[in-house]
């Protein structure tokens, strides 16, 4: 197993990272690109995928925040992308969800 490409970089001006990450904005940012990501590591076979870096500035510091989908947590990652995509009502992310999880659950068997 191995490592992947580069990521999607955002930046989100001064903005707080972790306001950001919860708001509905920082949802349907992140959350198709970590389903991306997921099928990424299913798919590739991979240790962990870096889907996005956030870029901000903190107190006048540039800082950056990576997000990676981890093959070790990947069913924790596709729960939270479930719960959005039912929120959202967006139906076609949640047939991947299932397809990877039935993927998986293959895997384990």
């Amino acid at each position: 197993m191995g490592k992947s490409k580069k990521a999607l970089t955002c930046f989100i001006g001064g903005a707080d990272i972790q306001e950001w990450v919860q708001s509905e904005e920082g949802k349907s940012t992140m959350m198709p690109l970590l389903i991306k990501g997921c099928e990424e590591v299913i798919d590739e076979n991979l240790d962990e995928h870096m889907v996005l870096r956030i870029e901000s500035f903190v107190r006048y510091i540039h800082k950056a925040y990576d997000f990676y989908v981890r093959r070790d947590e990947i069913e924790d990652t596709l729960d939270k992308i479930m719960e959005w995509a039912l929120e959202q009502e967006q139906y076609e992310i949640c047939g991947r969800v299932k397809k990877i999880l039935d993927s998986l659950n293959k895997e384990e068997f």
